[in-house]
């Protein structure tokens, strides 16, 4: 998946620095009848539609062939955050949207979000307007990737607008951390003019980025579920030249180890977590040893053994520090999901 990073850069009063990669995005207007609960979206740069084989299999149309047609409860070959349930499975409208309930309807005029009945309470509606695939063009889907990083995709490929006035070809993208990506051909006819764009996470909280208005089909609409990391770092003293590991002082000699943990209260994972740590001139730098990375809270004084510290991260005596914390999964205010870094280093 193509990302456009933010970078965060915190200063601590101890004068340390912390660098999050997080894959996050810059958001941009949009027309909401209240802000999302779990999703926040982006227009990024266009990314290539990827090519899908499984076919579109109607098992309930409103007519005797594929126009108005679902293709229900197709596997989504892992686990997906929506809202706040996780679905296995989702629904196929031949109309351009997703659902995931099973109520046997089509929707096939396109309307404002506003005016969605409960029966359709969520919904993912890359493009929705009333198309007829028995005339033509392709609906397939696929599944893609290895976890914790899989994805699932279906595509409208030059599908005839009903009654035949162009067509469309389009694709939409769930990912396993429940980040949703829209992408359009510019060379089709999907230029937003009848359509209905955006997700209903419920009734009356949704996005409508679009009501029969032109966007542009050279971008991809995106919406992610964002992280929310804070940081917090603590130090011990665990051993000295004259008091060894009995009562350590803060002397010449003294070994200092530092715990810097990670809180994500968010709703989405955080990826490629790092973090960028420089130690006062007072300290030997060439001592700087035992990085490791432990789920959990921090305990500076009880840190057991625990994994190194991975690549793309530093080791042994290498200055500036770098931590790589990797994935920080979602959490919760009540529930943040919490991971620590070590490292220790002497006094001169």
């Amino acid at each position: 998946m193509m990302s456009i990073g933010r970078f965060f850069k915190l200063i601590s009063p101890s004068k340390w620095n912390a660098l999050f990669i997080l894959g996050l995005f810059f958001a941009s207007n949009n027309i909401s009848a209240a802000p999302l609960v779990y999703l926040t979206k982006s227009i990024t740069a266009e990314t290539a539609i990827e090519t899908t084989t499984q076919p579109f299999v109607m098992d309930y149309t409103t007519t005797n062939s594929l126009d108005d047609s679902v293709d229900r409860n197709v596997p989504l070959g892992f686990s997906f955050p929506f809202s706040n349930a996780t679905y296995t499975q989702v629904n196929i409208v031949s109309n351009g949207y997703l659902r995931f309930t099973t109520i046997n309807n089509t929707y096939y005029t396109n309307q404002t979000l506003s005016s969605i009945d409960a029966s359709m309470p969520t919904a993912i509606l890359p493009y929705w307007d009333d198309m007829n695939p028995a005339n033509g063009g392709t609906i397939t889907y696929d599944q893609f990737g290895t976890a914790p990083n899989r994805y699932f995709a279906v595509t409208w490929k030059n599908v005839p607008h009903y009654p035949n006035s162009g067509s469309y070809t389009f694709q939409v993208v769930l990912h396993e951390d429940g980040a949703i990506r829209f992408r359009y051909d510019s060379t089709s006819s999907t230029n937003g003019s009848s359509a209905t764009i955006g997700v209903i996470e419920a009734n009356t909280i949704f996005d409508q980025h679009s009501y029969n208005a032109t966007i542009n089909p050279s971008q991809d609409i995106f919406y992610y579920r964002p992280a929310n990391l804070s940081i917090k770092k603590q130090s011990c003293i665990i051993n000295d030249p004259v008091n060894l590991t009995v009562n350590p002082k803060r002397i010449p000699g003294a070994t200092i180890r530092y715990a810097v943990e990670v809180s994500n209260t968010g709703v989405g994972r955080a990826s490629n977590a790092l973090i960028n740590d420089t130690v006062p001139a007072t300290f030997d730098t060439a001592t700087i040893r035992n990085l490791q990375i432990q789920s959990g809270a921090c305990n500076c004084l009880g840190v057991a053994s625990a994994s190194a510290n991975p690549a793309p991260g530093t080791g042994n005596g290498v200055h500036p520090i770098v931590l790589n914390f990797s994935t920080i999964p979602a959490g919760s205010v009540a529930t943040p999901s919490k991971k620590c870094g070590y490292f220790e280093v002497d006094i001169q």
